[in-house]
């Protein structure tokens, strides 16, 4: 009899920690699903977080860029008078081969109207080790015939994206820009065919 009093004590003490045991462990069950729900929380966080960043990046580049765009527009230093051709800017597509441009046209007098301008892009390079041009109205599916006709008094910015050819590897974009009827008016611009960082 003593010695099963002894072992029903044991077995008490044992049932007693037992039980405090699967108390513990449904506590750190608890205490371990609550962490990983909070991860799962952060880790939603962080991605929406991630995208705004992302977002407001873009947005700051492109403001910066057109930033850039009107302070030389409004820039009034220099005696050239006429019809200008501004910088041109090319940046590729993040998600596809085409390569995005912007160019700007403007005509700086004393007294400005309206004017009817025509303006021509042709695109240089090479294709299949033999020299190659091939005019925008080809490269750009929004435009139609060149030269492009376009009517403004301060400025015009045509933008737009260029499909380069299968092979053919572009090194220099030319621009030409004249008043219509006009043909001494005529404005030529080259462009080396480099990308800008944003």
């Amino acid at each position: 009899m003593q010695l099963f009093g002894t072992a029903m004590m044991e077995k008490r003490q044992e049932q007693r920690e037992l039980t405090d045991l699967r108390k513990q462990v449904g506590s750190l069950e608890q205490r371990l699903a609550n962490a990983e729900l909070a991860n799962r929380v952060d880790l939603v966080a962080l991605e929406e977080v991630r995208q705004l960043v992302t977002s407001l990046q873009t947005e700051l580049a492109v403001d910066k860029e057109e930033l850039g765009l009107y302070r030389n527009l409004l820039q009034t230093g220099g005696t050239e008078t006429g019809l200008m051709i501004g910088e041109l800017m090319l940046r590729r597509l993040p998600n596809g081969p085409g390569v995005v441009y912007r160019l700007v046209v403007q005509q700086k007098e004393t007294k400005l109207k309206r004017i009817k301008v025509n303006i021509n892009i042709t695109l240089k390079g090479s294709q299949n080790n033999e020299e190659q041009s091939f005019g925008i109205e080809l490269l750009d599916g929004q435009i139609d015939s060149s030269p492009i006709k376009v009517e403004f008094k301060y400025f015009h910015i045509l933008e737009g994206v260029i499909d380069l050819p299968s092979g053919f590897v572009p090194t220099e974009l030319m621009a030409e820009v004249w008043k219509k009827g006009v043909n001494s008016s005529r404005v030529e611009r080259s462009f080396d065919w480099q990308f800008d960082q944003f």
